[in-house]
């Protein structure tokens, strides 16, 4: 049995029938607390779409007497959800002793903390663990638990403790602890959860689960491990997805061991009441000295691919892509749509902890990094995200990993000040609440779509040497000529890009819903996914290969069911560094390639004419209805006429692209949906740039054209096609500027260039101009807001009158959440 202090130390965890004070009057007013649902990725809030702005705050991390102060901060900067860890080794600081109402310390009053939350208006993330890594030391799990029981330690092939000390997820004795630590949670939590009236409408299970696996490339290696392991071939003997080599085996095995663990959790959260849906955070971005990248971010996707199939769960991505520039922005762009591909269809795209700083001071994160790392998520999807951290602080007692300090280079200082980022968090927070409901209706417009090939990602255990040279080869090509090759071209060339999972068992390859499928691949790869791919071509679709053939499968073994259904064009040699001419762009320099047999059959889309070897290198054929490209070129994206050779030849192969610009410096990608779209522009270099957008006519509007400027390391979030201006009825038709609402004022956050938006409205006449240089004309229901060349770029700032409000906006629930503060 759990030991608590004394009853009298722990009153407030014990509520009366009514519940606590602060939801008593919500309760006899008979208000609510909304619920969190999910559909079509995207979070609802009762059945209203909801665009997730969260910020992490740690309430052990500051006094009490400051958490009012920061929280009412946060909610200033457009913050709708706080979220935070709740440790266990802070909460159970002795076996059986709990404390979360402050007895002990009072920082340790989480119960108070997310009352005030709630009074504030705020939603609540809460993230229990019992894994919270977080710079804590043991990863947030108590001393005491090891000390005491040390044979839940993982183990290494010698038998030695595991170097991170790690614990075996599914050891009896670890669970037992981790149930009695969700049930103490629960207790005290279970008036705050939103079906109970409260503001908790969101948590997480465990965090970064299989990181330490990663990082140390070193699995738990116990001898019941391997137990499990060999009841695991017996039971799946008939079905193993990459062939039956030992190495790939076992990874599949730990696939399938830790979505077991999680659905531990998950089944103690469904016990306990918690409010799904829950969360499971993928790990992966990796530290590089002073930079960081998201190549390896597919790493943990592989690790947890089996949990999609978590009940009440779905996976979202922790992004930290440090210093965000031209050169990496796409890390962001496939993270997003490679973790839609992953996770259940209607699963919404989210990101639990978003960079707003590092730990460390270096990287050092610019405003500029926070800005466009969240502008190109969004823009490729995504429909929430928390920063993480929001607010800096410092670890009481000796909890800390690193000591007390923990700045984290956060938005609010821990002092409390603001940082330079605190502006760009609340812009986005003007952008997401005055949008957040259209936008989450609204997806990227897809130009092709790529293969996210899970199995390419199977990497994290160390192989024997005749499996390590297969991945040593597939590791380098997939970061190198997949990665950062061919569909980091694909996205810096303007084509938004779309993932599908090739290799999960429940994508459909339709040709109908997928016209063009390009699937970056090694000369190896498993014979199901061979068929699938070779079906869809059958069925109609249009499929790219390269730069390899595939021509075996992952153990080594000789499988060519895709080169012999499809007949494809045999490579006769592979050679480095020759010229090619493709399509009618001459001299392409192509650092890697290999030379196809040409036939009758065949269309020579590309050909080497200098070099060790020559011949064609892109062909094109037709299969049954559809037809099949071999691209036997590796481009890394080292040169930018790349990018239009690529976009020329996805147009030659049936890719219709609704989105041109004159400017191929910046990136651009939109959303659509059945109440708007928003054009989404980025200038990742340290210049202005300008260009001209044309955007084709489709069935929801008719052709479009901007000419706007981009100031150096920022982007634009442009509304168009009758977008609603939050709770108003004004529509934006378009607008050269971002605009935003502010109680009964529209601020257009215009640049120094002449430019205008276009607004429509029933009452037209009363909208003015309150402050900034800008003229308006009016005609019928058509507002147009003109303004010159500037180069003071003051705001300008429109009045509306109140009939052109809505009286509430469903979508906003600070109102309700305020309850019990009046």
């Amino acid at each position: 049995m759990a030991k608590h202090v004394s009853r009298q130390s722990f009153c407030r965890l014990h509520w009366s029938f009514e519940g606590p004070p602060y939801l008593r009057k919500r309760k006899q007013a008979k208000i609510i607390m909304p619920r969190l649902d999910i559909n079509d990725q995207a979070f609802e809030l009762d059945n209203h779409p909801l665009f997730f702005y969260g910020g992490e705050v740690h309430y052990f991390r500051m006094d009490p007497s400051q958490w009012r102060d920061r929280l009412a901060t946060v909610k200033g900067l457009g913050i709708n959800v706080v979220s935070t860890y709740i440790p266990w080794l802070w909460h159970e600081p002795e076996p059986g002793l709990f404390d979360f109402t402050g007895h002990t310390d009072p920082r340790r009053n989480v119960v108070d903390f997310i009352a005030l939350a709630g009074q504030l208006g705020l939603m609540v993330f809460v993230r229990p663990g019992p894994y919270v890594m977080s710079e804590l030391r043991q990863e947030g799990l108590p001393d005491w638990l090891l000390d005491l029981h040390p044979e839940i330690i993982a183990l290494d092939s010698q038998g030695r403790p595991h170097p991170t000390r790690m614990v075996t997820y599914l050891h009896p004795t670890f669970l037992s602890f981790v149930d009695r630590w969700y049930a103490a949670v629960s207790e005290v939590l279970a008036p705050y959860f939103s079906h109970n009236g409260g503001p908790i409408i969101l948590s997480q299970l465990d965090n970064e689960v299989g990181m330490l696996h990663w990082v140390t490339m070193m699995p738990d290696q116990r001898p019941d491990i391997e137990k499990q392991y060999q009841d695991f071939l017996a039971n799946t003997a008939g079905s193993a997805p990459y062939g039956h080599s030992d190495y790939l085996q076992r990874g599949v095995f730990w696939r399938e061991y830790r979505a077991q663990y999680l659905a531990h959790l998950s089944g103690q959260s469904q016990r306990h009441g918690w409010p799904s849906p829950y969360i499971i955070n993928v790990h992966g971005f990796r530290d590089y000295s002073i930079y960081s990248r998201g190549n390896d971010y597919p790493i943990g996707l592989s690790q947890l691919f089996e949990a999609r199939h978590v009940p009440g769960a779905f996976l979202g991505g922790d992004f930290y892509p440090g210093r965000v520039g031209y050169d990496n922005f796409h890390d962001l762009a496939l993270a997003v749509t490679y973790t839609a591909a992953t996770n259940a269809p209607d699963a919404p795209l989210f990101s639990p902890e978003f960079q707003s700083g590092r730990f460390q001071d270096r990287p050092h994160i610019d405003p500029s990094d926070l800005d466009l790392a969240a502008r190109v998520s969004v823009s490729y999807g995504l429909n929430g995200l928390n920063w993480y951290m929001l607010a800096g602080g410092d670890n009481p007692g000796d909890i800390g990993l690193f000591g007390p300090r923990h700045e984290w280079q956060a938005p609010i200082a821990s002092d409390g000040t603001l940082r330079p980022s605190s502006q760009v968090v609340a812009h986005l927070g003007a952008l997401f609440g005055t949008y957040g409901s259209t936008l989450a209706q609204t997806k990227p417009v897809t130009d092709i779509h790529i293969g996210f090939y899970s199995a390419y990602y199977l990497t994290e255990n160390p192989g024997n040497p005749e499996q390590a040279a297969i991945l040593q080869e597939i590791v380098s090509e997939r970061d190198n000529w997949h990665f950062d090759g061919i569909y980091r071209i694909l996205i810096a060339a303007n084509l938004t890009a779309e993932a599908v999972a090739v290799d999960k068992e429940e994508s459909v390859l339709d040709p109908e819903r997928i016209p063009v499928l390009w699937v970056a691949t090694c000369r190896y790869m498993d014979a199901r996914t061979q068929e699938r791919l070779s079906a869809y071509v059958q069925d109609g679709g249009t499929l790219i290969i390269g730069p390899r053939v595939p021509e075996w499968d992952l153990a080594g073994r000789p499988c060519r069911i895709l080169a012999d259904t499809l007949s494809l064009p045999k490579t006769t040699a592979w050679a480095q560094r020759g010229l090619a001419t493709i399509l009618d762009v001459s001299s392409v320099f192509c650092a890697n390639y290999g030379t196809l047999a040409e036939s009758a059959t065949t269309e020579v889309l590309g050909r080497i004419t200098r070099g060790e070897s020559q011949g064609a290198i892109i062909t094109r054929q037709s299969v049954d209805a559809g037809q099949v490209v071999v691209m036997g070129c590796a481009l890394p994206d080292l040169y930018q006429y790349y990018h239009d050779v690529v976009r020329q030849l996805a147009q030659a192969i049936g890719c219709r692209l609704g989105l041109t610009l004159s400017n191929a410096s910046l990136h651009a990608t939109r959303r659509e949906g059945p109440s708007g779209g928003f054009l989404f522009l980025h200038n990742l270099v340290e210049t202005e740039q300008s260009t001209t957008v044309s955007l084709a006519g489709n069935a929801w509007h008719d052709a479009l054209e901007w000419d706007v400027t981009v100031p150096p390391r920022s982007g634009l979030m442009l509304p168009y096609n009758r977008v609603a201006l939050g709770h108003t009825s004004i529509q934006v038709m378009q607008t050269d500027a971002e605009i935003t609402l502010d109680a009964q004022s529209l601020v257009i956050h215009r640049g120094v260039h002449a430019g205008h938006s276009k607004l429509y409205t029933q009452l037209a006449s009363q909208i003015a101009l309150a402050s900034g240089q800008a003229t308006i004309e009016y005609a019928n229901r058509h507002v147009t807001i003109q303004w010159q060349e500037d180069g003071q770029a003051q705001p300008i700032i429109l009045q509306f009158g109140r009939n052109d409000s809505t009286v509430q906006d469903p979508s906003v629930v600070a109102d309700i959440l305020a309850e019990g503060s009046r």
